[in-house]
């Protein structure tokens, strides 16, 4: 089996294609929609078609990067968890199948017999217990090594569970399943977060492959839609903000108050209330909301007053930079908008982090989080999803308790 995050995929990726991008223009050459969902459709039954489980590599990695494309539009959504699941089961079962899992990703290696000192190997693996079958022994033993380096990120449960010795952890053929499952998922979530930067210069088939996938996860998760749902205009998290956006609201010194209250914060503020996925970069505020009251009630205020926690304050030393917030906000220069003026100048979009380290050095102080992404709003957005699905499955669990309760008495 070729993982799609592993070294013989990024070989064939970057030496017969010339890279992801390159391969994401040639792809609709190559492929159909009613194929590449083939690799989803088969959730509803749980039954997976032959074709799709026994699909040669090339053609693998091309429907799998078709899926990638399409999620590029809707980076933490529905969509998104629906292919997650379905990938993650499909390239298990693959596994299971094969009997052994690839060893080119996050460092899985298999063990050799050698490296476990004979008793350790007895008493971890039981191997003086005749009684065991056969299915039993090949589940205790310690088949797969991953460095410590590489194991402990991705580890979420006791060391004590774990066999340690020269730096590896070594591994039975389910942990080391477990840990691929978790190193996939966010090899996944990178990728999806990378790809979402270069969506207006994707061929609209992968539009019409969003479209078609939104039609499958809403009936997929109709049961889950109203608790996860989309990212959608709401209340605004300021406790799920990134680093370089608090610092902004928490005033700035005379040389970064132009670009952090004018330039960072408008922009970003402005779609994660009014529209924070966007469909696509040439969108208008009137497109999102049908009158300005979120924006003068809500967002201006937040901006006037952290403009006003600048040393020196950035309204009273510049009070025509007001002008340039509306400007930003796609109304044109004007400090008396209305909805029709939206789309006289362009809706700014956040800068990417790059360009506030570049332009702002000092607002960018990455947090944990921050890892692997490329703009503010998407941060945000995966904070959000994060989150959701953390209440979705907190929900459940206290309603899978009661329901034994209830059944106990």
């Amino acid at each position: 089996m070729l993982d799609p995050f592993g070294e013989g995929a990024r070989r064939i990726i970057e030496g017969e294609f010339g890279g992801v991008e390159e391969l994401l223009k040639v792809i609709p050459s190559y492929t159909g929609l009613d194929e590449v969902l083939e690799r989803i459709k088969w959730l509803e039954s749980g039954e997976v078609p032959e074709e799709v489980l026994e699909v040669d590599d090339v053609r693998d990695l091309l429907t799998f990067y078709a899926l990638l494309g399409a999620l590029a539009f809707s980076p933490y959504g529905l969509e998104m968890e629906l292919v997650k699941e379905a990938s993650v089961r499909l390239y298990s079962l693959r596994i299971e199948k094969s009997g052994a899992l690839a060893e080119e990703v996050h460092g899985i290696e298999r063990a050799s017999e050698s490296e476990i000192p004979r008793r350790d190997r007895t008493i971890l693996e039981r191997t003086n217990y005749r009684e065991l079958s056969e299915e039993e022994k090949r589940r205790l033993k310690l088949a797969y090594k991953v460095h410590l380096s590489r194991f402990l990120p991705l580890w979420d449960g006791s060391l004590k569970e774990v066999y340690i010795r020269g730096g590896y952890a070594y591994l039975t053929m389910e942990d080391a399943l477990k840990l691929w499952k978790r190193s996939f998922e966010r090899n996944f979530e990178r990728a999806v977060n990378l790809l979402y930067e270069v969506r207006d210069e994707l061929p609209n088939f992968y539009r019409e492959l969003y479209e078609r996938l939104g039609q499958l996860a809403r009936e997929h998760f109709k049961e889950k839609i109203k608790k996860l749902g989309n990212a959608k205009a709401g209340p605004l998290r300021f406790d799920l903000f990134p680093p370089c956006v608090k610092i902004a609201l928490g005033g700035v010194p005379s040389g970064l108050r132009n670009y952090a209250i004018t330039v960072l914060l408008t922009s970003f503020l402005s779609y994660a209330r009014l529209c924070p996925n966007p469909p696509r970069r040439d969108v208008r505020v009137k497109d999102c909301v049908e009158s300005l009251d979120v924006l003068e009630k809500e967002i201006l205020p937040i901006i006037i007053e952290a403009g006003n926690r600048c040393k020196p304050p950035l309204f009273e030393d510049q009070p025509h930079e007001i002008k340039n917030i509306w400007y930003h906000l796609g109304f044109g220069l004007t400090d008396k908008p209305t909805l029709e003026d939206s789309g006289n100048s362009t809706w700014y979009f956040p800068p990417n982090c790059s360009k506030i380290r570049a332009n702002a050095p000092e607002l960018c102080k990455p947090d944990r989080d921050c890892r692997n992404i490329k703009n503010p709003l998407t941060y945000y957005l995966r904070k959000l999803y994060l989150e959701s699905r953390r209440g979705n499955q907190g929900e459940e669990q206290d309603g899978s308790e009661g329901a034994e309760v209830t059944g106990d008495e």
